[in-house]
């Protein structure tokens, strides 16, 4: 794996993916102190600020997630980073809302994006380690870890080996137990948007396609994918 650092990036995704389209060969990541214009899910903005946070994507030349498994990919990589940020960050409860967010204190603290272009993939992370002041609008729902002092060096290889962990072992649904288990939506009532439609409906699992189940009108429906925009707590 090749390892790119810099100082400020527009953002991290995009040399990935001019780096897939240069036709290189080996696997490599790109990790910026700060991002000019990181962007998540959806094309949203995704604030990083100088030197509070790691933001990091890799580039994986050629390859395509196995067609019976794809939707499980970025599952496996949410698990696998919370778990190396357990590993870092010991005394935090992680949870995991569906699908690539990571939440800490009922606030956001880190997302996953996957994006899958003609020469290969390209997924990245960001995290909020120590940012403290997040602009209106946003602040109502995303945080930080709060951890003044931290190794970025040491965090930025923790994520690339779990990306590397969750590309080799997310066709084996075995993880999703763990997923499961540090699931942020369990039992909760949720609105999930899915194109111009809004579904509202209770959080029974995630089943092991990696699509969540929803108690809706006292019937059982299974989506594989949309956005949860709105979680209530009863």
């Amino acid at each position: 794996m090749q390892i790119y650092q810099y100082q400020t990036v527009t953002s991290t995704q995009d040399l990935a993916k001019k780096y897939l389209e240069e036709k290189n060969k080996e696997n490599a990541t790109f990790i910026a102190q700060e991002q000019t214009s990181g962007y998540g899910k959806r094309g949203r903005s995704f604030y990083s600020p100088a030197k509070t946070g790691v933001y990091l994507s890799a580039a994986l030349p050629n390859f395509k997630p196995d067609s019976d498994h794809a939707g499980l990919l970025t599952l496996a990589i949410g698990v696998e980073v919370v778990k190396k940020l357990k590993d870092v960050f010991s005394l935090n409860d992680f949870r995991l809302k569906w699908v690539n967010d990571i939440y800490l204190n009922d606030k956001k603290v880190a997302g996953i994006l996957t994006e899958q272009t003609k020469f290969g993939l390209v997924i990245g992370v960001g995290i909020n380690i120590s940012t403290t002041d997040f602009p209106n609008g946003i602040s109502d729902h995303v945080g930080s870890i709060a951890q003044k002092n931290f190794d970025a060096d040491q965090v930025s290889k923790k994520i690339i080996d779990a990306i590397i962990q969750a590309t080799k072992t997310y066709q084996n649904p075995a993880f999703l137990n763990e997923y499961r288990a540090i699931s942020y939506l369990n039992n909760k009532k949720v609105t999930l948007k899915i194109g111009h439609q809004h579904v509202t409906g209770k959080v029974i699992t995630i089943d092991d396609q990696g699509r969540i189940i929803l108690l809706s009108q006292n019937t059982l429906h299974s989506y594989s994918s949309g956005e949860v925009v709105k979680v209530k707590f009863e």
